[in-house]
């Protein structure tokens, strides 16, 4: 049977790998939306 004693281990095992899932989307995914969407910004005809 599952008890509230468990939920805080299962919250700490939870955050032991959020790292290695956010820095690859903070440097990889991030900058590649960004980047595509200002190109694709900027060479628009009717940016005004």
């Amino acid at each position: 049977m599952y008890t509230a004693s468990l939920l805080p281990h299962v919250f700490m095992y939870a955050a032991s790998y959020l790292s290695s899932i956010f820095v690859p989307v903070i440097g990889w995914v991030v900058p590649i939306t960004t980047f595509a969407f200002l190109l694709l910004y900027i060479e628009r005809d009717d940016i005004a």
